[in-house]
């Protein structure tokens, strides 16, 4: 009896000072675990995003060229590029955030949409799953340009190792650009003339080029062409290019523009221009700052053996060529 009393005293000696009576199941490091990992894949957090927690996207995602972005709570891996936080914007589908290269120039914009959401009509995505589109400008309409959870991968791609360990590890780059195959070489200009009847060698160069980094046929596409030695900025500021280059841009600004030059040996080089220069007036206007910051487009420069591509994503690009 005595024993009783001492059990029902203790209880409520308990629940005087707020704390749980022992029936009730302990929070045990294994229950913290396990909540912690329910956060972790519960699905994509935009609000938690915007407050700089990224613990909801942390890992390893992949696109259909394997390209991978790595994440962990803290934003992007990589030695290269890095997350603007300040760069979030909400939108009605998801949200848009910016990547820019560490030194330098050059990058690339993210759109971050959670399962259910759509990145517009086109959208050719498993809208099931949580999704990252990157890149230079919109082009949904190919479920390859968009990143997946590694173990969430579509079952019509290349199956991947399911261990995640990955992301716990530095990548050495976020690439924007697909690596290209050994078995994507440059056709000779003979197979070229057979497979693209009517267009010189420098229309289905550049037809390609656009094909490779923007991935998308543009409602028009103009060719520019600067010589050896015109400045990158053309107000005269800075320094100049190395060598001819071509410019190629849409019909607006959102189709994206590229600039590039044909080393004439299937490969070529890609430097990162942007599409408007958004310094102030007095960086404009600085010599000295328009040089480091052009020259830091000379030194991000990629040359890249130009792969065949999609002949008939090529035929469509050729067709609306200017």
């Amino acid at each position: 009896m005595k024993k009783g009393i001492v059990i029902m005293l203790s209880a409520l000696v308990l629940a005087s000072c707020g704390r749980p009576y022992r029936s009730v199941t302990p929070k045990t490091p294994s229950t913290k675990q396990s909540s912690h990992a329910d956060k972790k894949h519960s699905g994509m957090d935009l609000k938690a995003i915007k407050n700089k927690d990224y613990s909801s996207i942390e890992g390893t995602w992949i696109d259909g060229h394997g390209n991978e972005l790595v994440f962990d709570d803290k934003g992007l891996v990589s030695e290269d590029v890095e997350l603007d936080a300040s760069s979030f914007k909400q939108k009605d589908h998801g949200a848009e955030m910016t990547v820019s290269a560490k030194s330098g120039v050059g990058g690339f914009g993210i759109l971050l949409l959670p399962k259910g959401e759509t990145a517009g009509k086109d959208d050719a995505s498993d809208k099931s799953k949580d999704r990252i589109w990157a890149g230079q400008s919109p082009a949904y309409g190919d479920d390859d340009n968009f990143y997946y959870r590694k173990k969430e991968q579509p079952k019509d791609r290349e199956q991947v190792d399911k261990n995640d360990s990955s992301s716990t590890t530095k990548t050495s780059k976020a690439k924007k650009w697909a690596s290209s195959q050994g078995s994507d070489t440059k056709s000779s200009k003979k197979s070229d003339k057979d497979s693209f009847p009517g267009y010189s060698s420098d229309q289905i160069e550049a037809a390609r080029v656009w094909a490779y980094v923007i991935q998308s046929v543009p409602k028009e596409l103009n060719v520019n062409e600067s010589a050896a030695g015109t400045y990158i900025y053309t107000d005269g500021m800075g320094v100049t290019y190395p060598k001819t280059v071509h410019h190629l841009y849409g019909s607006y600004s959102a189709e994206g523009n590229v600039t590039y030059a044909s080393n004439g040996d299937g490969t070529v080089t890609i430097y990162p221009v942007p599409s408007h220069w958004q310094q102030s007036a007095d960086e404009l206007n600085s010599q000295e700052y328009m040089t480091q910051f052009t020259q830091g487009i000379l030194d991000h420069a990629e040359t890249v053996t130009l792969p065949d591509g999609d002949p008939d994503m090529i035929r469509q690009i050729l067709a609306v060529l200017q």
